[in-house]
């Protein structure tokens, strides 16, 4: 089975949609959260991936700030730029029944295809909501967030039992084996942060676990109208126009 995955969109339906199009042969979605703030339209993103009815989709740490109210405790030098937006246009354009909705999200899937194990967070086994598992890191600290968190007083437990993990969070495609388990991230949708400025999605192969990941040219110049359409204050616009044509944060 061929799994389209999406992750980070971000309020980019422009981007989104491009995806939708160039995609080819899958046979179901998987969604890993962060749909709405950074971008003009997180209500179109919202309704568009509700009419996809992926198979699996997992609340992002962006998604539970909109959902509870809550903070968002994302990378730190865009944190300032995701409260203006959460504030500014994820707020004022979401309805309550899109509200509701990202709050009856999972924070973690766990699901079994054949004799494969797919367990699908957000950011991390060890933290499914604001882990960051980059594949530069040691590999120490990699295994570190591939384990689960004990029930006996909240310590680090074992590494999580899966064949694959899938993860977002980072905005940074990758694939990586470790320890037996292999760790994939499609990169982002609507908000690529590792230099190329196009959006990002994977498929999946839940036989093999081959997985190619696929790059999309969008109008971002569209994206930017719509974004001044809103008269946001300058700064946070120049600021969202930099991520957006640079491809990074």
């Amino acid at each position: 089975m061929r799994v389209l995955v999406l992750s980070d969109i971000h309020g980019n339906a422009d981007a989104l949609r491009a995806v939708l199009e160039h995609a080819r042969g899958w046979d179901e979605v998987w969604v890993l959260g962060d749909l709405v703030d950074y971008g003009p339209e997180p209500h179109v993103v919202v309704d568009t991936i509700r009419e996809l009815e992926p198979r699996i989709i997992v609340r992002g740490n962006h998604d539970n700030a909109v959902a509870f109210g809550v903070d968002c405790f994302c990378d730190p030098r865009i944190h300032e730029l995701s409260v203006y937006t959460r504030e500014n246009i994820s707020l004022k354009l979401l309805n309550r029944d899109q509200v509701e909705w990202l709050r009856s999200l999972p924070i973690k899937q766990r699901i079994q295809i054949s004799d494969r194990v797919f367990y699908i967070v957000h950011g991390s086994p060890l933290s499914p909501l604001y882990g960051y598992l980059r594949p530069d890191m040691p590999e120490e600290k990699i295994l570190e967030h591939l384990s689960v968190l004990s029930m006996r007083l909240g310590k680090r437990g074992r590494l999580v039992s899966a064949d694959v993990v899938v993860v977002g969070h980072t905005h940074i495609p990758f694939r990586l084996c470790v320890n037996d388990l292999v760790v994939v991230n499609p990169g982002s949708v609507g908000q690529p942060r590792d230099g190329i400025p196009t959006a990002s999605y994977m498929i999946l192969d839940t036989e093999t676990l081959e997985t190619r990941h696929y790059r999309v040219k969008y109008d971002i110049d569209k994206v930017l109208k719509k974004l001044e359409f809103l008269g946001l204050e300058k700064r946070y616009y120049e600021w969202l126009k930099r991520i957006l044509l640079s491809g990074k944060a």
